[in-house]
């Protein structure tokens, strides 16, 4: 598991902080992505989507990995998750199995209560502060008709005073809804690296299609995208893609 470190400065903190960035488990083993988290020693964790896998109760028998690695990283440091698409079953293929349905429940109360009880503060449309720091959580689109998220619900956190950090599951958001809005950092994954990586650029990522522009790095000083901590991708092995935890230290 390779730790990836990219170094910001900002005068809005009084003090340095460093964060742990975590995407796209997808259930996998998780013990190279916790030792990493461990060798970074963050002073929070932020986890951007896909930890888990459907929260809807259909795949509840599969999800012991993701709510155990969850738990774990909560002994480490405070810890921040917002959903990906597969949390709220908005998956391609469990869409095609599971169309949705204006009042379906994405989420058990059950899941949520899960979630609760790790420790970690759950994200989903919503915004919390953490030491005068601004911390919002952007959900999926894939459920909307528009296929876009509902930044309206965020106009809280946007309008924060202090350092705002945003966990975006989706890096294909920044250029449609979000290079406008008034935040300082946009933690993203989905993209899991482009799977196969040539000549440095990733070759295919879902939402993006081919030799996609949002899959790994940091963009524009303030989009940082994770690869991702399994080897995802159905058949297809990750090539000249290592998964990674990401280490971002701002000053």
């Amino acid at each position: 598991m390779r730790i990836t470190t990219y170094k910001l400065n900002t005068p809005k903190l009084p003090r340095s902080l460093r964060v742990a960035l975590v995407a796209d488990l997808h259930n996998r083993p998780f013990d190279g992505m916790l030792d990493a988290v461990t060798r970074i020693s963050p002073d929070l964790i932020c986890i951007a989507g896909d930890l888990i896998e459907a929260l809807d109760g259909t795949m509840d028998e599969k999800n012991a990995s993701g709510f155990t690695a969850l738990e774990a990283l909560c002994k480490i440091a405070p810890t921040f998750y917002a959903p990906g698409n597969h949390e709220v079953g908005a998956s391609h293929r469990h869409l095609r199995k599971y169309p949705p349905a204006p009042d379906q429940v994405r989420i058990t109360p059950e899941n949520m209560a899960r979630i609760k009880q790790s420790g970690a503060c759950f994200l989903h449309n919503t915004h919390t502060e953490w030491q005068g720091i601004a911390i919002g959580g952007l959900g999926t689109g894939l459920l909307n008709a528009s296929g876009l998220p509902d930044t309206d619900a965020l106009d809280a956190f946007f309008a924060h005073d202090g350092y705002r950090i945003l966990l975006c599951h989706h890096p294909e958001y920044y250029a449609k809804c979000l290079r406008d809005k008034d935040v300082d950092l946009v933690l993203s994954g989905h993209a899991h690296g482009g799977q196969w990586r040539i000549f440095g650029r990733g070759i295919f990522a879902p939402d993006q299609g081919i030799f996609p522009k949002y899959t790994a790095g940091m963009h524009e000083g303030r989009l940082i995208i994770s690869r991702g901590t399994a080897n995802t991708g159905g058949i297809v092995p990750r090539l000249f893609n290592p998964r990674e935890v990401v280490c971002i230290q701002i000053n």
